[in-house]
């Protein structure tokens, strides 16, 4: 891939469909996140977008079962991220079955397991994409930020989060 101006770095992870690789993706988040000066808020923030994307290709893509690959390519800078994820598990789009509010209005009690994931995802980025093509589930997800700002300065200048 030619490196474009606007992300420095690009790196690929290989995961395998295991819990287990959740603590390698996170640390390379961490890498890429030094790597770029990025606060340890926002590579909170994007570890846990990613972590929700990945358990859910674990439990769920591959219900017959056997390894698989999840591919994830970030394109990142000190501004900004791209995450690029991808699989070939069974074709599901989570951005379809994400109705938080009503979720929300429901009391506790009455609300069931899981749903509220990629509310999550939708709320700590800034675009995020889906699409089922050539055999794979591909997600993107983009996030601007300021490097070297507390998350409390980003809510005050009008970040999103």
């Amino acid at each position: 891939m030619l490196k474009d101006r606007q992300y420095p770095i690009d790196r690929e992870i290989k995961l395998f469909n295991r819990m287990d690789e959740l603590e390698r993706l996170n640390e390379r988040l961490e890498e890429i996140g030094s790597d770029v000066g990025w606060t340890a808020r926002a590579v909170l923030d994007l570890s846990l977008a990613c972590e929700e994307l990945v358990v859910n290709i674990v439990n769920y893509g591959f219900p017959s079962g056997g390894e698989h690959c999840i591919d994830v390519t970030i394109h990142a800078s000190p501004s900004s991220v791209e995450v690029k994820i991808e699989d070939g598990g069974i074709p599901f789009n989570p951005l379809l079955d994400s109705d938080a509010d009503a979720l929300l209005a429901l009391e506790l009690e009455d609300r069931p397991i899981g749903g509220l994931g990629i509310f999550f995802v939708k709320r700590l980025m800034d675009d995020i994409h889906y699409e089922y093509t050539g055999g794979l589930n591909r997600f993107r997800m983009r996030k601007q930020f300021r490097p070297n700002e507390s998350h409390d300065e980003q809510l005050q200048a009008g970040g999103n989060e």
